[in-house]
């Protein structure tokens, strides 16, 4: 993986790659039930879950195959979703963004993406668990037109201000708990009309970044949290989390592996939320096809990250 990846942002690649357990996956023979008694499979680890990744005006093929390339490697439980902004902006400035239009840039493109997305949850029935989201920025939470919000399964917000450092681009200058307390707040009203899910997409990323730069630089990294206890207690005070989880976003995961300091600090972090009432959700962040599968498992048990707190999988399962 990159160093200096953006949320995970990884290379593209066509070649499909196996993991042991996809290699079963695929040699297992399919469900010839009807599919009206066909039930979409439940992850036994969190292999099997990748709640964010990006499958509509960025990707790199057809979404059957990205889909499939996926299946086959073990992932059966998708979130497919896509940037709110990129319906929003009109078909030449994408054009000029991206070099290519998948979708119209329009609330009616975003519902062409989603109708493909429910054609993938049927091919797949059998195999898959298949969800629409939808990423939203978070400086602009509260404009986002509504008919773009209803049809997604769950909505997340694009975390990516920084609170201690004033030379990056995205600065506030507030602490990390009440930029986590606003944002959750404004996450959940958009919520709240269609009793959608809330994800905080990548809350850690910006932290993580800074850690790594103190450490490259030679200056100390305490022993505290990622977040301070200070900042967690002011965001689990301000905030009914009840709805909301917290992204689990694997470069980010990958990139505090890398040194033992980030990662026993990011570890405590995910407990003290978890015993805070909060639960996690799991994704990539990929915006291309990976060259090759990567399992998280090894590295969330280290972070104290099992299936089961991964509570947005039951609670869309339920649905």
């Amino acid at each position: 993986m990159p160093r200096d990846c953006d949320a995970a942002y990884l290379g593209i690649g066509q070649t499909i790659a196996l993991s042991p357990r996809g290699l079963r996956c695929l040699q297992m023979k399919r469900d010839t039930r009807p599919v009206e008694n066909v039930t979409p499979p439940s992850p036994e680890d969190a292999s099997q879950v990748d709640l964010h990744l990006h499958a509509g005006q960025e990707r790199d093929q057809p979404l059957d195959e990205l889909v499939r390339w996926f299946v086959d490697n073990g992932v059966t439980t998708l979130g497919l979703l896509d940037h709110s902004e990129l319906y929003m902006m009109g078909d030449e400035a994408l054009r000029a963004k991206h070099g290519q239009i998948i979708y119209p840039s329009s609330p009616e493109g975003l519902g062409d993406f989603y109708d493909e997305i429910d054609r993938m949850r049927s091919k797949y029935l059998a195999e898959a668990s298949i969800y629409r989201a939808l990423e939203l920025p978070e400086w602009e939470l509260l404009t986002i037109p509504g008919e773009m919000l209803v049809r997604a399964d769950f909505l997340g917000c694009h975390m990516n201000t920084s609170c201690h450092d004033p030379s990056y681009r995205h600065y506030e200058d507030i602490s990390c708990g009440e930029h986590l307390a606003t944002r959750a707040s404004q996450l959940l009203r958009v919520c709240e009309p269609n009793s959608q899910p809330a994800v905080l997409f990548h809350p850690f990323h910006r932290r993580i970044a800074e850690l790594r730069t103190s450490i490259k630089t030679g200056e100390l990294v305490g022993p505290e949290e990622v977040f301070t206890r200070e900042d967690i207690d002011l965001f689990l005070d301000s905030v009914d989390t009840e709805g909301l989880f917290i992204d689990l976003n694997l470069g980010d995961i990958f990139q505090a592996a890398e040194y033992r300091e980030i990662s026993k600090q990011l570890g405590r972090t995910c407990r003290r939320l978890r015993e805070g009432g909060l639960s996690f959700s799991l994704g990539s962040d990929y915006h291309r096809t990976p060259e090759e599968f990567r399992d998280p498992s090894p590295i969330l048990s280290r972070l104290g990250i099992g299936i089961e707190d991964l509570g947005l999988v039951q609670t869309l399962s339920a649905k």
